[in-house]
């Protein structure tokens, strides 16, 4: 999208399919669809990406594994889990004992670290080290490993620290942001080559940024080291979008893409903020974001069956009309498949193919290798792709890593195939949708036009299960810290069976209402939102250019940073006798409790504006501060327990 920042207009809009397998060919689809005149005079570019949420959502990424020094396994185990840690088998563990005051007791043994991590991490594309008190020593080992990984690997792999990306004391929260920002390493550089391989080949010289999970900006080098802040860039970016093309005070943003549905809330013209980090898919992260429900619903949804019937996934697969546009051969087996007339439990429909070249990586098996040379000339069913393959075949072959690391995707039925049968969206093969939803058709018993509908129908009741989760979420603080049970879920889907029958139950009448309106964005969402309107007692609002709110949302935000510095009060028998601030380069204790206000304050305000820097920002820095003590009721008092001095910095992207 074109935007003119003087007169607030937008001159010129366009959009393109992803394209996985080498994403320049879409980002430059979309340039060249725009006014090239414009393009050639852009002052600044600013990006906007779900790569790293549907990562999330989808549990892929890249190849990583974190560090954990003082970690107890039994612990990480029991609770690591419920913040998407993997299981302390999968992580390189290594004792370190650090008191909670942050003196070190016993360091790592650094050579055995050296010789591990050789063996340990050799052919990954990224690495996290965490260590539990790094907060409370000012991350003296996790600075000591980054230093040794670095030189044994030759800096070739890239590695971040929690204390770089984080200062909250929950190590196995930090820890999993740390893996998490890993994992992205790989997902943000495969972005930002094919974006800088599309301005070359357009002669763009324009400076980078990158949209935050809060809708503020970063620099396009930031982003590189902190992949993780860009975990909600898309979803932020079509919030704030959406927020700037309705105008509406009170709205539910619904943005509908490929591969996720994102919702927001905005009261009283406000985005709602996530207290605590934000979470996605399996992840509850550390970082700062808008309030964004974000789960597995899009155009390029995988479409699946079994015994009880249709369903739909929570992951992306490229539609049959898609890949068989690129890939006529496609058609030829789809019409195979059904010639055959056989029912099959495997999604025999399905294709697969090869994103990257994995045969110099150590860490896959033969088979896998063997997998992916087979798809070299495009994409194939599982029965042609394990072909050749020793002791394997369509119920042995295991395929799972490949497609979790990026390394093959499926082509397979989709809504938005079922988009092109109902003719709500046709440009693509029509006629290979068509031979997919018969085969699916075939195997469920039932017409094609009884597929298309329920198809549309599981769609509608996903939305409608999620907006009334995310509103319950906002109204009641029990469902935002604990989410929504089975039952509560259970409860929902029924309400909604009863809005779409919408008959008078004498007995008892099930429903859920809210004056917010529901304001699409996303290019699908204008099949199914006003429906859904209905359902919840509000109207539908898709407005002009809702297709590119995501764009708009990408260019209207300004660089935030925020620090905090805490300050902990010293007790003995007699009461206070000081007061520790735990600065950003070293702890100092005060007497008077004026004087670690005023430290504390000046040290965030300094971190704050230096983040900010980091961040990108140019020119004139503004930054405010705020001092919060943190108190708690006792039996006959009220116990001081800290303060907490935090500071916020606002600048320019640049423009």
């Amino acid at each position: 999208m074109i935007y003119d920042f003087e007169t607030r207009t937008i001159l010129g809009a366009s959009k393109a399919l992803t394209t996985k397998e080498d994403l320049s060919i879409g980002i430059l689809e979309a340039l060249d669809a725009l006014p090239a005149e414009s393009v050639q005079a852009a002052g600044l570019i600013s990006l906007s990406t779900t790569l790293a949420t549907n990562a999330c959502v989808e549990d892929k990424g890249g190849s990583a594994k974190l560090m954990f020094f003082g970690g107890d396994s039994k612990i990480i185990d029991k609770y690591g889990k419920e913040y998407g840690l993997p299981s302390s088998g999968e992580m390189y563990i290594q004792d370190s004992h650090t008191k909670f005051s942050g003196e070190i007791e016993r360091e790592p043994d650094w050579e055995l670290f050296c010789e591990r991590a050789k063996k340990e991490f050799e052919g990954l594309d990224g690495a996290g080290i965490v260590e539990t008190n790094a907060v409370k020593n000012s991350a003296v080992v996790e600075k000591k490993a980054k230093e040794l990984f670095s030189r044994v690997f030759e800096n070739k792999i890239p590695v971040v620290c929690g204390h770089e990306l984080f200062n909250e004391l929950n190590c196995l929260q930090r820890g999993a942001s740390t893996l998490l920002n890993a994992r992205l390493f790989f997902v943000i550089r495969v972005f930002m080559d094919a974006v800088k391989t599309a301005m070359e080949k357009r002669g763009i010289k324009a400076p980078v940024v990158i949209v935050r999970s809060d809708g503020s900006l970063m620099s396009e080098e930031f982003a590189h080291v902190r992949p993780v802040e860009t975990l909600l860039c898309g979803p932020a970016s079509s919030v704030m979008g959406s927020a700037n093309l309705s105008k509406a005070e009170n709205s539910v943003v619904v943005d509908m893409g490929g591969t996720t549905t994102d919702i927001a809330l905005i009261n009283k013209g406000v985005p709602h903020k996530v207290n605590g980090g934000v979470a996605v898919g399996k992840w509850r992260t550390f970082v700062d974001g808008l309030y964004i429900k974000t789960f597995g619903l899009g155009g390029d949804t995988a479409v699946h069956y079994n015994d009880k019937g249709l369903f739909l996934e929570d992951y992306r697969v490229v539609p049959l009309c898609v890949a068989a546009e690129k890939y006529p051969h496609i058609m030829k087996n789809l019409r195979n498949l059904l010639k055959n007339g056989k029912k099959h439990t495997k999604y025999l429909h399905e294709h697969y193919m090869a994103l990257r070249d994995i045969k110099n990586n150590a860490r896959y098996t033969e088979e896998e290798k063997r997998f992916c040379e087979n798809l070299r000339n495009g994409p194939l069913p599982l029965s042609e792709a394990a072909a050749g393959i020793p002791g394997c075949d369509i119920y042995t072959l295991n395929v799972s890593r490949l497609i979790k690391e990026g390394a093959v995707q499926i082509c397979g039925l989709t809504p938005t195939d079922v988009m092109h049968i109902k003719g709500d969206f046709t440009k693509f093969s029509v006629q290979a949708s068509m031979l997919g939803i018969k085969y699916a058709a075939l195997n469920l018993d039932m017409t094609v036009e009884q597929v298309c509908d329920q198809v549309y129908d599981e769609i509608k009741r996903r939305l409608y299960v999620n907006i009334v989760k995310a509103l319950l979420e906002n109204r009641e603080a029990y469902y935002m810290k604990h989410k929504t049970s089975g039952e509560v879920e259970r409860f929902i889907n029924e309400s909604y069976d009863a809005a779409k029958k919408n008959p008078a139950d004498n007995l008892l009448s099930v429903s859920f209402q809210t004056d917010f309106i529901l304001t699409g964005a996303g290019a699908p969402i204008r099949i199914f939102l006003d429906d859904v309107a209905k359902m919840l007692g509000t109207k539908a609002v898709v407005p002009e250019h809702f297709e590119v709110a995501n764009a708009l949302g990408a260019i209207v935000g300004n660089i935030h940073a925020s620090y905090a510095v805490e300050i902990k009060p010293n007790y003995s028998a007699g009461g206070i006798t000081g007061y520790t601030v735990f600065g950003v380069s070293e702890t100092q204790t005060f007497g008077d409790m004026k004087e670690a206000e005023a430290f504390a304050v000046l040290e965030a305000e300094r971190e704050a504006r230096a983040e900010a820097l980091r961040r990108g920002a140019r020119g004139e820095i503004t930054v405010s501060s705020a001092v919060r003590a943190n108190e708690a009721e006792a039996k006959d008092c009220v116990v001081y327990l800290g303060t907490l001095a935090t500071a916020h910095a606002i600048g320019s992207a640049g423009l």
